[in-house]
């Protein structure tokens, strides 16, 4: 693949308020937006206002000129609840949709891909998400694997009804043998996928920095034969590193350590500061450009949170600080660094 042909894309996240001539002044061509499920009463039933308010702005971001990746729902997440003023786990397929594990709901889950391809129509682009890091607790609670495996083959299965040509994927949330143990599941033979994905945050989640990605994309595209996308990557401009290791013990259910300790366990050299993160950014694209199996990225993300969707604390770096603009829409280094490098490194040699 052409350096200039790769995705060049950003998950449109979080509190965004439609900055689209901004993003596109990065170079960026591609948006990551979720996808819910569409029904709040029954299968082809009412349309929910989640479902209608994340339809309409993937239709907002393609009229302006994006091409849109939509995220279809992973069986449910653990987020904070504000009314119960802590992390719950929240399921997104109801229980009309069947029991889980059973070719009923394997069935309403292909019809409802099927439908949402359709209903989004052009304004999807040919490359799709299916479900959200099902490898971790997080997104996959404690489903077991062959659920959460045939649960994403269904996904892809019903997008192809909709979409002959779509070109689906999964992404693990790491590489490490148990993601790629379930990766297996997804991907044996009879599967509908184009791409194997993977998200990696080298210097924040793992160890590492940026070039340990060229171990990633080399490994993934040996054990499965077909281009690896980043669905996520990018590094935290701030948060301090922890001495050690919480009691597990005293870490609620569905928690990330990170919210727990307020502090990260993993850190680039030179820290977790906004000109760490624009030189990290820099590296990385640098990376996808040039290996030879990368179909591209989409950097994780656009703007910083308010507050972090797992914990509900506006200071908590588990979430708060990955946006290349913050809060108010003021770019960090970030910003500067990633149109430098989408300019320079994505073009035909």
């Amino acid at each position: 693949m052409k350096a200039s042909e790769k995705i060049k894309g950003i998950v449109f996240a979080y509190d965004t308020n439609g900055e689209y001539d901004m993003v596109k002044e990065l170079g960026v061509e591609w948006m990551r937006l979720n996808i819910c499920f569409p029904w709040k009463d029954k299968m082809f039933g009412t349309l929910s206002e989640e479902y209608i308010a994340a339809r309409q702005e993937i239709r907002d971001t393609h009229a302006k000129g994006f091409q849109v990746m939509p995220a279809t729902p992973p069986l449910g997440g653990f987020t904070y609840d504000e009314e119960e003023g802590k992390t719950c786990w929240h399921e997104h397929f109801p229980e009309f949709v069947g029991k889980k594990g059973t070719e009923e709901f394997y069935e309403n889950v292909r019809e409802s891909m099927r439908f949402i391809c359709e209903d989004l129509g052009e304004a999807a682009g040919i490359y799709w998400q299916c479900m959200n890091e099902i490898d971790i607790p997080v997104f996959s609670n404690d489903y077991p694997d062959d659920i959460l495996a045939d649960t994403a083959r269904a996904c892809a299965e019903g997008i192809r009804r909709g979409n002959p040509e779509a070109r689906c994927g999964i992404n693990i949330s790491c590489y490490n043998e148990n993601a790629v143990r379930i990766a297996d599941l997804v991907y044996r033979e009879g599967h509908s996928f184009y791409y194997m994905g993977v998200d990696q945050y080298f210097g924040s989640w793992q160890p590492g920095d940026a070039e340990n990605w060229i171990g990633v994309l080399d490994a993934l595209y040996e054990r499965y034969r077909l281009p690896v996308l980043a669905n996520e990557w990018g590094y935290s401009s701030a948060g301090e590193l922890a001495e050690e290791m919480p009691d597990p013990a005293l870490v609620p259910k569905g928690l990330p350590e990170v919210c727990y300790v307020k502090k990260w366990f993993h850190e680039a050299k030179g820290g977790h500061t906004p000109e760490v993160q624009a030189d990290y950014f820099r590296r990385g694209h640098r990376i996808f450009a040039q290996h030879p199996h990368c179909l591209g990225s989409f950097m994780f993300c656009w703007r910083d949170a308010y507050h972090c969707y797992h914990c509900g604390a506006s200071d908590c770096p588990a979430e708060c600080y990955w946006g290349i603009v913050d809060t108010q829409c003021r770019p960090k280094p970030a910003y500067y660094a990633v149109k430098e490098a989408l300019a320079e490194y994505y073009k035909d040699e």
